[in-house]
């Protein structure tokens, strides 16, 4: 027998391909890594970790110490920049705890808002650029808002006074990094005088 080793889909000893996945099919498949549960959010984290990266939960309490105080003990992980903190450090904001560096970073369901525009162009112009260098990207209010008042003009101006900006998200284990990309201006554009 032979499998994808994508949809995992079992083939005769005679397929080479699989029909779904266009993608040459293996001898036998690797068993996925186990998995553990994070008691606090319910994501899911990889058996070894000391903390969920989803919520910041540390598991290997009393072990380590916070990033701020060295002498203090660390209770939890900030999701954005995932140095370990105490409690004094920690602010928990919709279930997940943040450094005081980054309440602010606007967040949900473990995305985090990386770049805002009221103008699609540009928005799109930095989703390319940080899709091109390898970040996972989401965007959110692309929608047009001649939708939502009729005859209205999708338009910056538009969407600044329907306060409906255009959001990129990228992973919150990755908003640094994409945060330190986009500061070197990889969008393409010459530098302004």
């Amino acid at each position: 027998m032979k499998f994808c080793p994508t949809c995992r889909t079992e083939y005769t000893d005679a397929a080479l391909f699989c029909a779904e996945c266009n993608i040459l099919l293996v001898e036998q498949l690797t068993q996925p890594a186990a998995m553990d549960q994070c008691d606090n959010c319910s994501g899911e984290m990889d058996l070894d970790n000391d903390y969920c990266p989803h919520c910041g939960t540390l598991y290997a309490e009393d072990q380590y110490s916070c990033s701020n105080h060295p002498t203090g003990v660390a209770t939890g992980v900030c999701v954005i920049c995932q140095q370990l903190f105490c409690t004094e450090c920690l602010n928990e904001k919709n279930g997940r705890l943040y450094c005081d560096a980054h309440i602010s970073v606007e967040s949900t369901q473990g995305w985090s808002v990386v770049f805002t525009s009221s103008d699609f162009y540009e928005a799109e112009i930095i989703r390319g650029s940080l899709q091109s260098a390898g970040f996972t990207t989401h965007s959110a209010n692309t929608t047009n808002i001649g939708v939502m008042a009729d005859g209205f003009m999708d338009n910056a101006l538009g969407r600044t006074i329907f306060k409906y900006p255009i959001k990129i998200f990228v992973p919150a284990d990755q908003y640094l990094a994409a945060q330190e990309f986009l500061a070197q201006d990889h969008t393409g554009d010459s530098p302004s005088a």
